[in-house]
């Protein structure tokens, strides 16, 4: 058995063991939400790839089907960012809006709706990705060059998403995508996340070096903060 993995940005990471037991490509979603991919020993990558690719859609259904043990946002609830706070409110009369005065955002919605109801929760969510985007984009290159030149690392540029499965990533030529997710995390974590995506402009695995790496940049805490940041939530 042989286990590699690959990522598709729009599904995130699949992970592709061969077993060679196995008769057929399979395929399943884990209850995180990331794709693991069974193969007999004479299947080709090139083979699996194009059965994920093939299947997208039926990994993009599941997937909402797993995230549907989401948060729901209630009334009279705060949100903290980085640099926001999002206020949700009942309000008497009128449309579902949402206003932002400095750094304080307020989410009104009537009380003719149901604030459980898909349309209203979806509102709410879309406002907050686009504070946190709002944020991240201010926050984070700016946080990565510092970093960066604390710890005597290079990479190329950073870039903001709204990534599905993880926290970040880093290319094969030092690209650092980031996701805007993370203004909802306190600065230690943030700073962990970025950490991680700058080890890996120099150990691009993550091997015995990579651990060892981080661990030198998070005074020995590497392992904590891995599992500290895996119990929170993407937006």
């Amino acid at each position: 058995m042989s286990t590699k993995s690959f990522e598709i940005e729009e599904i995130g990471l699949i992970t592709v063991t061969r077993r060679r037991g196995s008769k057929r490509i399979s395929m399943r979603i884990g209850s995180d939400g990331k794709v693991k991919v069974n193969h007999p020993w004479f299947a080709s990558q090139s083979e699996v790839i194009r059965f994920v690719l093939s299947n997208i859609d039926w990994i993009k259904t599941h997937q909402q089907k797993v995230t549907t043990r989401r948060t729901i946002y209630q009334f009279d609830e705060e949100i903290k960012t980085k640099n926001h706070t999002i206020s949700i409110l009942q309000a008497e009369t009128g449309k579902i809006r949402a206003g932002i005065s400095g750094g304080k955002v307020v989410i009104a919605i009537p009380s003719s709706m149901n604030i459980e109801h898909d349309e209203v929760q979806e509102f709410i969510k879309k406002v907050i990705v686009r504070i946190c985007r709002k944020d991240a984009k201010v926050y984070l290159p700016e946080r990565v060059k510092e970093l960066a030149v604390l710890y005597g690392f290079k990479y190329q540029q950073v870039y903001i998403k709204n990534l599905k499965s993880k926290w970040g990533s880093c290319s094969s030529v030092g690209n650092i995508n980031l996701n805007l997710s993370l203004m909802l995390q306190p600065d230690h974590l943030i700073d962990y996340i970025i950490l991680h995506e700058l080890a890996h402009t120099k150990e691009h695995n993550h091997g015995a070096g990579f651990w060892q790496l981080l661990n030198e940049i998070t005074d020995g805490k590497a392992k904590e903060l891995d599992k500290e940041i895996k119990k929170s939530r993407l937006i």
